[in-house]
């Protein structure tokens, strides 16, 4: 049992944008998109902090246009994913054993550097 004082941070909702019709973050997004949409991506299995490609890949297409390719991604062969399996099983022991203020602080850090990351792009 913890004996430190945690103080949770207060829930704020981040500003609600209009997207209006030719607005900054209308034509932000757009720019965003079509930077996706001209890309080729190749994009990994993560397993255990690595990365990881395989023989095998998967064509990656948008849902409006099935002929279009933006990217492939790595199928996991069976060796894969017992690695997979098991390196979870491994970090489990040390995640359960945490308390959950610390595992909260996890995610608390997850998300304040998801939400820069999306604020660097607008």
């Amino acid at each position: 049992m913890s004996t430190g004082f945690f103080k949770v941070p207060k829930a704020k909702n981040e500003v609600v944008k209009s997207y209006a019709k030719d607005s900054f973050e209308r034509n932000e997004v757009k720019k965003v998109y079509n930077e996706m949409f001209t890309s080729n991506v190749e994009i990994p299995m993560y397993i255990n902090g690595e990365d990881i490609r395989s023989n095998e890949k998967v064509k990656i297409n948008p849902p409006h246009d099935h002929k279009k390719i933006v990217g492939e991604y790595f199928l996991a062969s069976p060796k894969n994913i017992d690695y997979a399996i098991e390196s979870a099983l491994e970090a489990k022991e040390s995640w359960s054993s945490m308390s959950w203020e610390n595992r909260s602080a996890v995610f608390f850090k997850g998300c304040r550097a998801n939400s820069r990351a999306i604020q660097v792009q607008n």
